[in-house]
């Protein structure tokens, strides 16, 4: 894996503090305690825009009227029998005539 590097200044006080956990959590390296908490902030980030995302996505189909599969749990179990019945009739039922 090819790799890049950087030149990253840091105030006396974080560079204290980085040494520091670095021996707290026995990472071998200093980069290596940087590299995993840049991975887990990247991923954290990916996270949060996935979950923004799907918000997003639930206002959507709130704004407009939902899936209309029903109100209570009945309601929702008949209307999906509807649909897979409507789409069995649509895909596969003329074989069986």
């Amino acid at each position: 894996m090819s790799s890049t590097a950087i030149v990253w200044e840091v105030p006396e006080p974080l560079y204290s503090e980085l040494v520091e956990t670095q021996k707290e959590l026995a990472f071998p390296q200093l980069s290596d305690l940087i590299s995993q908490a840049v991975q887990r902030y990247l991923a954290e980030t990916q996270q949060q825009i996935w979950e923004q995302e799907f918000y997003a996505l639930q206002k959507q189909v709130r704004a407009s009227g939902g899936f209309g599969l029903g109100e209570t749990k009945e309601e929702v179990i008949a209307n999906l029998r509807e649909q897979r019945q409507a789409l069995f009739e649509a895909e596969y039922a003329h074989p069986y005539r």
